[in-house]
């Protein structure tokens, strides 16, 4: 009993120390080489799926297959508007190994080399694409204007036709995660900015006077034909009105009884253009002065009982 138990124990020491010694497993998303004697050996042994057999002198070296983060610090470019004034601009990329033999050949620090190597490249590629635009094809408020995504796209190339081949990565995505103006001037970019727009609002603002200033004379105009026009009407209208009033009167003024009125009234006007305020008249029939006041009296009332007399024979009749 004792010599079985022996041997099956040995035997799992033996296959522990061989798996621990010749074998390890690398996850889905690696890639595995091996350096053995200083010789790279990109396509190891394997045993089953992710499971690969090494010497125990072989260093295991392993790449990450997935896509890699890169984000830039703030750096100042120029554009091709001439100004003088710089833009801060942050960039991003996504990249990935394509090539794992050379990448560990031409970055064996890893991620810490790779960074700077990045900063530098991707630096270059941003000052010499963002100064092919200018100022208004970044900054606008149309949005057909913009042409942020024609850089992004022209950086991304150009990145990858001078470090794909050569450093064993492929820039996947590049992109702008900001872009503004530096403190120092972004106060003279914005006051000339206002003063653009200032000019256009001016602009439109004497346009609008000048359309307002002729539809107004074009009013006025009309205004004043039309007063002309109501004018000529109310005068004609007034004549014919007064000459209506003028026959009526002197149709009126012709009786027998309009006569007698006027000269009772004329009389009146006499006496009262005649006396102050502190004068006192006798009216009496023999003053030759009052006797046509009198007659007239005498006239009307005359007048008003042979009316009567008429009106009770014609009833009687």
């Amino acid at each position: 009993m004792r010599k079985p138990t022996l041997i099956i124990l040995s035997i799992a020491i033996v296959a522990a120390i061989f798996l621990m010694m010749f074998t390890f497993v690398a996850k889905p998303y690696q890639t595995v080489l091996i350096s053995r004697f200083g010789r790279i050996i990109t396509n190891p042994t394997r045993i089953c799926y992710h499971w690969y057999l090494c010497w125990p002198t072989d260093n295991i070296i392993r790449m990450d297959k997935r896509l890699h983060l890169y984000q830039s610090n703030n750096r100042e470019v120029s554009t091709a508007s001439g100004s003088g004034e710089p833009i801060t601009i942050r960039t991003w990329a996504a990249w990935r190994i394509i090539n794992p033999k050379r990448f560990y050949i031409r970055f064996p620090g890893g991620n810490v080399i790779m960074k700077t190597f990045l900063d530098s490249k991707i630096e270059g590629v941003v000052q010499s694409v963002m100064g092919q635009y200018r100022l208004h094809q970044i900054f606008n408020t149309d949005p057909v204007k913009i042409q942020t995504r024609k850089i992004e796209k022209l950086m991304r190339q150009e990145l990858n036709s001078s470090i794909t081949k050569r450093w064993g990565i492929r820039i996947v995505t590049i992109g702008i995660s900001r872009m503004t103006f530096p403190p120092r001037v972004a106060e003279a970019v914005y006051a000339r900015m206002a003063e653009e727009r200032n000019k256009i609002a001016s602009k439109y603002r004497n346009q609008g006077l000048s359309e307002a200033t002729k539809i107004i004379a074009q009013g006025e105009e009309t205004a004043t034909v039309t007063r002309s026009e109501a004018d000529k009407t109310a005068e004609e209208l007034r004549g014919q009105g007064d000459a209506k009033a003028y026959a009526v009167l002197s149709e009126a003024q012709q009786t027998p009884a309009a006569r007698r009125f006027y000269r009772f009234w004329k009389s009146l006007q006499l006496f009262k253009n005649s006396m102050g305020s502190s004068t006192y008249w006798v009216l009496t029939p023999e003053n030759p002065i009052t006797a046509p006041l009198f007659n007239q009296l005498k006239s009307a009332a005359g007048g008003t009982k042979s009316g009567r007399s008429g009106r009770k024979a014609a009833a009687a009749g």
